[in-house]
């Protein structure tokens, strides 16, 4: 599954950062961001990632000239068909209807693509991080996968964890019993 992650370097750069630490060599994130403008704080929020990332300044200057950018890219990755899913990560909500664009006209090209507040919200895993006990780990599943289904997943995974584990080696435990009085070989 490849993921790539479009990154608005003008709106919340930090939020929008928020996750890049739990991507895999497969992902790609592209951070657009405005020319002249130093990168050693973007670079530094991005340590730590195994993601392919890449820097990429404006070829303008000017309003709204990295957001022209980044559907620009956008539309040429979905037309290459260079990803399964691909993310605009920014708190601006006028990439709505560019994306709203794509889906319609080129929704066989990818498994998703949206629009997202922060890379951390584009994985399926975090909701499960998040979880701080049984209750909220069961209402997270059920809000991921719907009642069914999320129920389900919580009941097999409170079924495995309560099955005690076997003895290393896959043998099971030999209780080992010593006699008293008795004589020595």
């Amino acid at each position: 599954m490849k993921m790539i992650f479009l990154v608005d370097g003008d709106n919340n750069i930090g939020t929008g950062l928020k996750g890049v630490d739990m991507l895999s060599e497969q992902d790609t994130v592209l951070i657009f961001y405005q020319k002249g403008l130093p990168l050693n704080k973007i670079q530094k929020l991005c340590e730590g990632s195994k993601a392919s990332v890449q820097y990429i300044e404006s070829v303008r200057g000017g309003k709204n000239s990295i957001d022209f950018q980044i559907i620009t890219e956008l539309g040429v990755l979905v037309g290459r068909r260079e990803a399964d899913y691909a993310y605009v990560i920014s708190q601006d909500k006028g990439y709505a209807a560019s994306i709203d664009a794509l889906r319609v006209r080129y929704a066989n090209a990818f498994q998703e693509v949206g629009l997202r507040p922060s890379i951390e919200s584009c994985l399926h895993l975090p909701f499960i991080l998040k979880a701080g006990d049984r209750q909220a780990l069961c209402n997270a599943l059920v809000k991921e996968y719907g009642s069914a289904h999320g129920c389900a997943i919580y009941h097999h995974l409170k079924q495995i964890f309560q099955t005690p584990e076997p003895a290393p080696g896959g043998e099971k435990a030999v209780k080992i019993t010593r006699r008293r009085g008795g004589r020595k070989p």
